[in-house]
């Protein structure tokens, strides 16, 4: 039955360390860690001061008013036959002909306004001009809802 005894022991070893370490932790925190800063540099009566800087009044500028020019809004020409906007969701390529084969010229997105400017006879194309970005090309009518 060397057990109760051994526990006792290993209790009292485990308390008396644990003080130990607690004393040694305290020592160190209220003796060792104070010395570790600088000290405060020490202030002497002869210690030169800054010299304070004199207020000099500030001088008041007068600006004279920029006259505003006055624009005249030129008109735009209306060589449109109508206005429109696109309704294909994935918005439109123009094209430099009206036909399928032809290159890329340009583009508009959705809902974008366009302007109409001429048609085929046969009315499939139209010639358009985005208002936003002055592209100009040929789509198929159908992609254009009329204003």
């Amino acid at each position: 039955m060397r057990f109760p005894e051994t526990a006792k022991s290993t209790t009292s070893l485990a308390f008396s360390l644990g003080i130990i370490g607690a004393i040694a932790a305290m020592g160190w925190y209220y003796v060792i860690v104070p010395y570790r800063k600088s000290p405060q540099r020490p202030v002497f009566s002869n210690d030169l001061k800054a010299a304070p800087v004199p207020k000099l009044p500030i001088a008041e500028i007068k600006v004279q008013p920029i006259p505003q020019p006055t624009v005249k809004a030129k008109p735009k020409p209306t060589d449109a036959k109508y206005q429109g906007k696109v309704n294909a969701s994935i918005g439109l390529v123009f094209r430099a002909d009206p036909n399928q084969a032809a290159r890329n010229v340009g583009g508009a997105d959705f809902n974008t306004k366009v302007a109409v400017i001429k048609e085929t006879p046969d009315r499939e194309w139209v010639f358009v001009r985005n208002e936003n970005t002055k592209e100009e090309g040929w789509v198929r009518t159908g992609n254009i809802t009329k204003e």
